[in-house]
């Protein structure tokens, strides 16, 4: 059977798609599988990656939230600390209050103060510090300590690192929640005339002035510890006057107990605190593979001068990229493959199919076709009010070849008349094999006077052509019609063999009478 024979079943089975779509040249076919097969690869790796930064962004961004939320958190207990200890300061700088504690002084520093490591009789919590001698003023204010150690030592659950303090501007001391060494527990530089304690305090400086319940500073280095803090302050009043600050000293540094992420996440961030009115940047946390490539970056705000900033390099997304290019080729690979299971089952079924409609001897259709495939075409095209026409063939005196010459030579004679039947017909054309010495050919688009030279071609070629060793010749008549409109297939078959044997007939008489002139 030749490929204009197999055009007709493959036209049957193949879907829109693959007949709109499908490239049948071998190149050009892998060329465009192994471009979608790219194309999904890429879409693959880059979706995954877009969800791994989205995903890592989100991770960074909630940690800077959590850190901003517990610095807020301590911001407003701070403030309410700074409201109580407001309410209750006039009753706690009573006239008829005395000295809680005794105060000590240090002459070869010119400082007062106190330290519970170095007074054991002394059951503060705390540290006092202040330049000079003590006043009697202040010595009266040794009751407010109390209070405020129990104010700051009520529990809280934070994960940063804080001190709390108060600072008094009017008696020039502070008093700290924590205990330091004796080592660090002066101010020989004078703190009080510095610029630092002028500059953050919130009854002279007007940036602070206005401020309501709290506000931030700059980070600055601090003056006992020398780590770099920020303070959250709330002012203290009396008598609605300012007389000084209780605040919160957060190291910067602290801040990187707070971060929650992997370690191996860490290591490609750097995270840092930047003050906008100074253009100040401390680092928090430098990761030990940020160096290299560029980075996303993620900030969260924490008041409208400071902010916690991260910058997360690409490369921490490198190898995540090549885990979904492994996936991703994993995918593609099952893909082809299951493709190709496809692809051969089809193949095996079209090709089962095909030897179900082939005739084995000839290689034309068999019968079978007649009742699956050409009903439904000959039906499209009446449709399309497109003329199709039907030749009936049979061969002449094939009993006595096969009488004369045995079977294998009458095989030979159908396979002939076979092959011209292939070889004439256009591609569009259906040649069939209807049993024994029976031929039929379905002719689409083509009226009935062309069918009828067609018959007569064929009928030229296979009488004047040779197909074996012996001097044979065989013959065939043919019966021509154009299908009607609504006649069935098997109808129009009926007519086309009622004339083939109309036509046998009158070739029989033609040659009797030839013989007796």
């Amino acid at each position: 059977m030749n490929n204009n024979n197999h055009s007709i079943l493959e036209e049957q089975q193949t879907s829109w798609f693959t007949k709109h779509f499908v490239v049948s040249h071998y190149l050009l076919n892998r060329v465009i599988v192994l471009s979608i097969n790219v194309l999904l690869l890429t879409f693959l790796v880059v979706m995954n990656t877009q969800q791994e930064i989205s995903a890592a962004k989100e991770y960074v961004q909630g940690n800077l939230t959590q850190i901003k939320k517990s610095i807020i958190s301590l911001a407003y207990r701070n403030e309410r600390y700074a409201r109580t200890f407001s309410k209750q300061i006039t009753t706690l700088q009573a006239p008829q209050t005395s000295a809680l504690v005794d105060v000590h002084y240090y002459p070869e520093l010119n400082e007062f103060g106190f330290n519970r490591n170095v007074y054991p009789s002394n059951l503060l919590n705390g540290s006092l510090i202040g330049a000079g001698k003590p006043t009697d003023e202040i010595e009266k204010e040794t009751n407010f300590f109390p209070f405020l150690d129990d104010l700051w030592s009520q529990q809280h659950q934070n994960s940063i690192k804080y001190n709390y303090y108060y600072i008094s501007h009017t008696s020039k001391y502070f008093y700290l929640s924590t205990k330091y060494s004796v080592n660090d527990f002066n101010t020989r530089k004078h703190f009080f005339s510095t610029s630092l304690y002028n500059h953050y305090r919130s009854d002279t400086n007007e940036q602070y002035q206005n401020k309501e319940g709290f506000y931030f500073t700059a980070p600055y280095t601090d003056y006992i510890t020398h780590e770099k803090v920020i303070t959250l302050k709330s002012p203290v009043h009396k008598a609605q006057q300012v007389i000084g600050d209780i605040g919160v000293d957060i190291p910067i540094a602290s801040l990187r107990s707070a971060i929650t992420l992997p370690r191996n996440f860490k290591a490609y961030l750097t995270l840092f605190f930047n003050n906008k009115a100074e253009d100040s940047q401390i680092n928090i946390l430098q990761g030990s593979k940020t160096a290299l490539g560029p980075y996303l970056t993620m900030k969260v705000d924490i008041d409208e001068q400071n902010a916690i900033c991260a910058h997360l390099s690409i490369l921490f997304f490198l190898s995540s990229v090549i885990q979904n290019i492994i996936i991703g080729l994993v995918i593609i690979f099952l893909l082809n493959y299951m493709y190709s299971l496809l692809k051969k089952y089809q193949f095996q079924k079209n090709h089962f199919q095909l030897e179900a409609f082939t005739d084995s001897l000839t290689g034309l259709f068999n019968r079978r076709i007649m009742e699956k495939i050409l009903p439904r075409l000959v039906k499209e095209y009446q449709d399309k009010k497109t003329p199709v026409s039907i030749i009936a063939i049979d061969a002449n005196d094939f009993k006595i070849i096969n009488d004369t010459y045995g079977h294998e030579t009458g095989d030979r004679a159908l396979i002939h008349i076979a092959n011209n039947i292939s070889h004439l017909s256009r591609k569009s054309d259906i040649g069939l094999r209807l049993g024994g010495d029976e031929f039929c050919i379905v002719l689409p688009d083509c009226p009935l006077d062309k069918a009828m030279r067609m018959a007569n071609r064929l009928s030229i070629a296979i009488n004047q052509s040779r197909f074996c060793e012996h001097n044979v010749q065989t013959s065939i008549t043919a019966g021509c019609i154009e299908v009607t409109k609504n006649e069935s297939l098997n109808d129009a078959l009926k007519r086309a063999d009622h004339i083939l044997y109309q036509n046998k007939k009158n070739k029989k008489i033609t040659e009797q009478f030839k013989k007796y002139q």
